[in-house]
């Protein structure tokens, strides 16, 4: 394995399109989503131990949740676990990644990595994302990976592919981003042929990620610097973290590094790809009875029910009729039922859950 290749794996989200199953103080990425017996996190960090060093594989979650990484990954290193002071969106945390790493390893390069994801191909995994940390420790430019639609989807953020690299390198300029598009849009941009999937990996050397913070806020570009001199002085950074984090934009890497650079390519992938942030991607990950509806781990006597969700604690038993595209969902202390596509209203109803019945139930 190339020492210089390291995994930077997101793990601090709350994951709220998945309530009430994903929860605040126990979220998706911790949680046996698909009924595989392995959390999602779980699943994410075997996928590159594969293939990158574990010492070089780093989680970077809440400080809530560091007892729950320990107990899933068990064999993670304390010093490989970077606990975030705040929710800050993507970029403090991958800059404090990004930092650790260029400490660690001067030429290092990483690949950025959710904890919610469904990879179906891990041959072809591991091929593109060695083939890209190569790439980008030998170019020194942005790169992120992009999956073929297979449909029109507004769930999904969208890259649009400039001019090829080199014939059949499958790797293209990027043209421009796209944050979930509306339904006339997303048709348009399936149609083209002109538009991936933003799967959310991205890869850098250490080096070229923090120099493109610089295009992103020249306050928070000074505090980098701060916090990286303390870094390689090897003293107690704690207070320097903290203002990383409340003082970054809040933001996402897309909207404040990549679409702020003219240095990004993007890497058409070859492995089975989905988010699993959604009940409908969800849904769509699992294998289907001939109605379509997915039954997680529940016991369930569905009558004239079509392209359903249901998911039950152990022993509670679910009868449903009548029903097409719904969630059924009861988690602890709360049941939803609800309409299986309609995100937007999943966050209004924690949100309302929230403020009107309390920390409780979120």
């Amino acid at each position: 394995m190339d020492k210089r290749n390291y995994c930077v794996i997101l793990a601090g989200g709350l994951g709220s399109r998945l309530w009430p199953m994903s929860r605040e103080k126990k979220p998706k990425q911790f949680i046996d989503v698909l009924g595989t017996g392995k959390t999602l996190l779980q699943m994410t960090y075997e996928r590159f131990a594969g293939f990158i060093d574990t010492d070089n594989i780093i989680i970077v979650t809440n400080e809530n949740y560091r007892q729950l990484v320990k107990e899933q990954i068990p064999g993670m290193k304390y010093d490989n676990i970077l606990m975030e002071p705040m929710r800050r969106n993507t970029v403090p945390a991958v800059t404090w990644a990004a930092l650790e790493i260029k400490r660690r390893c001067p030429d290092g390069r990483f690949i950025v990595s959710p904890s919610d994801q469904n990879i179906t191909d891990y041959e072809a995994f591991q091929q593109d994302v060695l083939r890209g940390l190569d790439f980008v420790g030998k170019n020194e430019v942005q790169l992120t990976m992009g999956a073929k639609p297979s449909r029109p989807e507004v769930s999904y953020g969208y890259i649009q592919m400039a001019e090829e690299l080199e014939e059949n390198s499958h790797i293209y300029k990027v043209r421009s981003f796209t944050e979930k598009p509306a339904n006339d849009f997303a048709k348009i941009f399936f149609e083209s042929g002109e538009f991936l999937w933003n799967t959310g990996l991205f890869m850098w050397s250490a080096d070229s990620f923090l120099d493109a913070l610089k295009g992103a806020s020249e306050e928070f570009s000074i505090i980098v610097e701060g916090v990286m001199a303390k870094y390689k002085a090897g003293e107690y950074i704690a207070d320097q973290l903290m203002e990383l984090f409340s003082k970054c934009p809040n933001m996402s890497l897309e909207q404040s590094v990549l679409e702020k650079s003219d240095n990004v390519d993007v890497m058409l992938c070859h492995f089975g790809w989905a988010d699993l942030g959604t009940w409908a991607a969800v849904h769509e990950a699992l294998p289907q009875s001939d109605m379509g509806n997915v039954v997680i781990d529940s016991k369930s006597l569905l009558y004239d029910c079509k392209d359903c969700i249901i998911k039950l604690p152990d022993g509670h038993v679910a009868v449903v009729q009548g029903l097409e595209d719904y969630v059924v969902v009861e988690e602890g202390n709360v049941l939803v039922i609800c309409k299986k596509g309609d995100q937007k209203n999943i966050r209004k109803f924690v949100n309302d859950a929230q403020i009107n019945l309390g920390e409780e139930f979120v």
